[in-house]
């Protein structure tokens, strides 16, 4: 007998370039002649939430060869362009009224970090002290989902405005819409549920609908959302701009790597297929890690308050002249750094009145900051870097999918990101792997929303499978065996006679190749007693499992396993013809609710369903809360 999952449901599996500022160009688009005008015209819009600046990019895919297109005119900044705003939010101080965003400006205390709040699992490195967010939200009155809703939806508002600007809107409207969400590789599987929920609020706010969130979003037809890996967008976009300038044979290999503000990801590619279409596939299991350059500003804010001293920093942190400092580190200072410790950058504190430490380099409000102080400040999230890039270029160790006898090297890192484009972070990686190019493609710091627009369109390269990042599994019920249960709980079964115990029954296998579309089927089933048996059985809830352990526990615990969600299925809608009767071995009859559970394999995501003689039957809920 099995206590497990019979579903229907998503599971979510599987954050400084040259593209910063300049005069506003009027970008040119693509698209369909007149003629062509029906409902299969499609717009694909792709939105990358960062943690520190967030971008919209969008593309009609119904042409021959479809413009890639960033929105690039903010509020706030008006007359340049810059293809990605800071994902910040201000209320004013009051959650009551209307907010401002990314570049406007604020007139009171903005909150900021609010991805990293959608995975509250994520590990925080030592050397980085807690966000502000939740401090803020707590202020607020209003939770992590509400407030970056807030902020996505200013953020959608304002780019559909600009699309809508640039088409005819008659043609927009009869656009199929398709909205892509980029995640960091490795988050949760209830972070990205929690970032789905989020783009419902938003669709249900953009409409001002009545209706639920989930109901408005699929009314809007922008229902359900494409997810894609941020670093496999990025593996899209470097391959798109590099043509047929590398990686030109199957069984090339390469690592991305994908360092934003506030996570860093990683996977390593192999292609697979160089016509029709180019195919890649990945090699290990994505990596990742909180080692984004917001870690350096806090760092950075860290420094000043060993410099000052507590008593100097508790007032200098309320100044603007504090501001202009961390403003002044962030955009001149963390970007230009090449690692020169004999380099100086005079960090201005404007009418802060500190009290002058020759002895530290600080006079006049001004810190003489030196190379070596940039270094330190670096180090800990590099060194963490480092690490990650030397776990995935282990790749090239791997068996090669072509033929397993054979080993195949990286031909390339590619860097990406705005972490990606720093050039001190480059040096350090090109000093690890001497053989291996590190290269940082033109347009780096767009390489995940323009990556995740041409991972939609038919013309473009395609992962066709992916490494699993951690076992996924259910707790069953099955026979007692002496060697292998010993210690473990055993559990009378009155229909089957027999002792069972608690197992773990894995569907998934961390490091398993998983195919895009495959299809898993496992077979379960759950006995009743006929004299009690009625419809209400049949809704019931289940726990899937899942473990990040190198090798599967054979038993549920604590240490080593963890609920993945909480499905409520319901088979209530069955037939109860389609279930069999049978006699127990205690000589009562009981009913066998039989199925298979089935996995089908998706981008960033499993779908799951429930299947009762080879037909996919009833429905269920899941929970990540």
């Amino acid at each position: 007998m099995s206590d497990t999952p019979s579903s229907s449901v998503c599971f979510v599996d599987a954050d400084t370039s040259s593209d910063t500022c300049s005069l506003l160009p009027s970008d040119e688009i693509s698209l369909p002649t007149k003629c062509t005008y029906d409902s299969k015209d499609k717009l694909v819009v792709a939105l990358d939430f960062g943690t520190t600046y967030s971008g919209i990019a969008y593309a009609f895919a119904n042409v021959p060869k479809p413009d890639v297109v960033s929105i690039m005119d903010w509020p706030g900044i008006e007359g340049l362009a810059q293809p990605k705003v800071p994902t910040v939010i201000c209320y004013g101080g009051s959650s009551t009224k209307e907010a401002t965003w990314g570049a406007q400006k604020h007139t009171g205390d903005v909150v900021q970090g609010l991805k990293l709040l959608l995975d509250p699992d994520q590990l925080r490195p030592l050397y980085l002290s807690e966000s502000t967010a939740k401090t803020d939200l707590k202020r607020l009155g209003k939770p992590a989902v509400d407030v970056a809703a807030d902020f996505i939806s200013a953020i959608y508002k304002h780019a559909m405005k600009k699309i809508e600007s640039s088409i005819p809107s008659a043609y927009l409207m009869m656009c199929q819409k398709e909205f892509v969400l980029t995640v960091p590789a490795v988050w949760s599987d209830r972070a990205k549920d929690t970032t789905l929920k989020v783009l419902e609020v938003v669709w249900w706010i953009s409409t001002t609908s009545l209706l639920t969130p989930t109901l408005a979003a699929k009314q809007a037809g922008i229902h359900p959302i494409v997810l894609i890996k941020e670093p496999e967008a990025a593996a899209m976009y470097t391959l798109h701009m590099l043509q047929d300038k590398a990686l030109s044979k199957v069984g090339d290999a390469f690592v991305i790597c994908d360092a934003g503000g506030g996570t860093v990801d990683l996977i390593s590619c192999e292609i697979t297929q160089l016509t029709p279409r180019l195919e890649l596939k990945e090699l290990v299991p994505g990596t990742g890690g909180m080692a984004g350059s917001l870690g350096l500003n806090k760092r950075f804010e860290q420094a000043i308050e060993e410099l000052v001293g507590d008593d100097q920093y508790l007032t200098l942190y309320k100044t603007k002249g504090f501001q202009q400092a961390v403003q002044q580190f962030d955009q001149s200072v963390k970007t230009s750094f090449r690692g020169d410790l004999d380099e100086e950058y005079y960090i201005n504190f404007p009418m802060a009145n500190l009290e002058d430490d020759p002895a530290n380099d600080l006079g006049s409000n001004c810190w003489n900051m030196k190379g070596s102080d940039v270094k330190t400040i670096f180090d800990p999230l590099i060194s963490d870097i480092q690490r990650l890039v030397q776990e995935q270029s282990r790749s090239r160790h791997v068996i090669s999918t072509s033929n397993w006898s054979e080993t195949h090297t990286s031909q390339a890192i590619f860097l990406v990101g705005g972490f990606g484009s720093s050039e001190y972070l480059k040096g350090c990686l090109e000093n690890d792997h001497p053989t291996i190019q590190v290269i940082q493609p033109r347009g780096a710091w767009v390489a995940i929303v323009k990556g995740a627009v041409l991972s939609q369109l038919p013309q473009e390269a395609m992962i066709v499978s992916n490494q699993a990042t951690r076992h996924y599994g259910v707790t069953s019920a099955s026979l007692f065996n002496a060697t292998r249960d010993s210690g473990q709980i055993k559990i009378w079964n009155p229909s089957l006679g027999v002792d069972a115990v608690h197992h773990m029954t894995w569907y998934i296998y961390q490091g398993e190749d998983l195919k895009r579309e495959q299809v898993i089927k496992f077979p379960f089933y759950r006995a009743f007693p006929e004299a009690t048996f009625s419809t209400r059985f049949l809704t019931f809830t289940d726990e899937p499992t899942q473990s990040e352990c190198k090798i599967p526990p054979v038993h549920p615990s604590p240490s080593a396993t963890k609920t993945n969600c909480v499905l409520t299925a319901d088979l209530t809608g069955v037939d109860r013809a389609q279930f069999k009767k049978t006699i127990g071995a205690d000589g009562l009859p009981y009913i066998d609710v039989c199925y298979h559970l089935v996995i089908t394999i998706k981008p960033a995501m499993m779908k799951f369903s429930i299947q009762v003689k080879g037909k996919e039957m009833g429905t269920v809920n899941a929970s990540y809360d």
